[in-house]
C-alpha cells in the first residue's frame, strides 16, 4: 500500500463516522414516521389485503433494517482502522494518528492537545503512515 493509499484509508474513518451519524439521523426520522403512521391504527386482520398503513410500516421497517446493516459494516471498518493504528506499537505515533484520524482534529488542534508544534505533528503523521505502509506488505 502506498502512503497516499494509506492516508486515504485512514481518512476513510472520518467519512465513515460522518455517514454513521447521517444514517442514525435517518433511522430516527424513520421511527418518527412509523409512529406517525401507527397513530390510531388498530390493525384489522380480518381483511386478507394489507392496508396502506401496514404497507408503510413494513416499508419503514425494511428501510431501518437496511440502515442498521450499513451502520454495522461501517463500524467494522472503523474497528479495522483502530486496530491498524494499534499495530504501530509506538504510543507517540498512535496518539498523533488517534487525534488526527479517530478524533478528527486538525493538525493545529492535534498539536495543541499533544503540546507539539504543528510541523512536528505533520512529521509524526508522515512517519506513522510510512511505518503502517511497511507493515501492510
Amino acid at each position: 500500500m502506498t502512503e497516499i493509499e494509506m492516508r486515504n484509508y485512514l481518512e476513510g474513518h472520518f467519512y465513515a463516522s460522518k455517514k454513521i451519524k447521517a444514517l442514525e439521523a435517518e433511522r430516527r426520522q424513520l421511527r418518527l414516521n412509523a409512529q406517525g403512521c401507527s397513530v390510531g391504527y388498530e390493525g384489522s386482520y380480518a381483511s386478507t389485503k394489507q392496508n396502506g398503513t401496514e404497507r408503510n410500516l413494513i416499508s419503514l421497517a425494511d428501510e431501518e433494517k437496511n440502515i442498521d446493516e450499513q451502520i454495522v459494516k461501517l463500524r467494522a471498518e472503523q474497528k479495522k482502522v483502530r486496530q491498524l493504528i494499534g499495530e504501530l506499537h509506538d504510543n507517540d505515533l498512535e496518539a498523533v494518528l488517534i487525534f488526527r484520524y479517530i478524533l478528527h482534529h486538525s493538525i493545529e488542534e492535534s498539536a495543541e492537545q499533544l503540546n507539539y508544534h504543528p510541523n512536528t505533528v505533520k512529521e509524526k503523521i508522515k512517519r506513522a503512515v510510512e511505518k503502517l505502509c511497511t507493515k501492510m506488505y
